[in-house]
């Protein structure tokens, strides 16, 4: 049989079990404090009314990278009103330099307050590009009639008016235009499906894209996506239509080095688009 000891505890081991414990903790707090005496920020540093002080590097990141992604801001573009024409400002953005604010507070004397270090973000598109836009590199013009289908021309050419394509960037037709759906303003119309001619929201909205279409070719700019209607149309000669559907798009490349913009009118009963550059 296997032989059982007990071991018993008595006032006195467990007072020395305590002590022992107080001790560790004492040994640990001392050592903590000594660290953040040695490598921490020193006393009565506020960063923005946060306190600092004796904090070590890793913590002070931690707190700069909170207050960072609180004061981001975010860059605009320039921009033209695509009603008006009007070129709207841009707007600088900034965000905190957490390195360098964290260097700031880590070598920062004592009783001293500090604001971040901030760093300013460029937008990509300023007021002095869109000025300098003002050479028109190609355009084509096709005539249209009233009733839906004038209407669904008229809001397709205003979705891609004052377009603007960055150096490089692909332009998809679809993605400018959006949804044709009666929500936002589309007409039943005719429209060519499969060689046959049917009502369909949208109908007419082909001819936009084929005036853009024709008026890339003007310009020099690389067509990367077209597609031909299954029967002619009568706005272009045979070959110069470019259709598009819900799963059929038109696109083209910006293949210079400079924005360019795409312009649109349709005044009367006239549908007129441009490539300005």
């Amino acid at each position: 049989m296997r032989k059982v000891t007990i071991l018993t505890i008595n006032g006195t081991t467990l007072l020395l079990l305590a002590l022992l414990f107080v001790s560790g903790c004492l040994t640990v707090n001392i050592r903590d404090s000594y660290i953040r005496l040695k490598y921490g920020v020193a006393p009565g540093v506020f960063l923005e009314g946060i306190p600092m002080e004796r904090k070590l590097e890793e913590e002070v990141t931690f707190l700069v990278q909170a207050l960072s992604r609180e004061r981001q801001i975010r860059p605009r573009n320039a921009y033209l009103d695509p009603f008006s024409g009007e070129i709207l400002p841009e707007q600088y953005g900034k965000k905190i330099d957490v390195q360098a604010t964290v260097n700031l507070i880590m070598n920062s004397s004592a009783h001293t307050t500090h604001s971040p270090v901030f760093i300013e973000l460029d937008p990509e598109v300023t007021e002095d590009i869109l000025r300098n836009i003002c050479h028109r590199k190609g355009s084509y013009a096709t005539g249209f009639g009233n009733g839906g289908r004038g209407v669904n021309i008229r809001l397709a050419a205003q979705s891609i008016n004052n377009y603007l394509l960055a150096p490089g960037e692909v332009f998809s037709f679809n993605e400018a235009t959006g949804p044709r759906e009666p929500e936002r303003g589309y007409k039943l119309a005719p429209i060519i499906v499969g060689g046959t001619v049917i009502p369909g929201y949208g109908g007419g909205v082909c001819q936009v894209s084929t005036t853009l279409y024709n008026a890339v070719l003007n310009a020099g700019l690389e067509v990367v996506q077209r597609f031909p209607h299954s029967r002619p149309v009568g706005y272009v000669p045979p070959g110069k239509d470019a259709t598009v559907s819900n799963y059929l798009d038109f696109k083209f490349r910006n293949n210079t080095d400079n924005f360019i913009l795409i312009k649109t009118s349709s005044y009367g009963y006239r549908l007129v688009v441009e490539i300005w550059g």
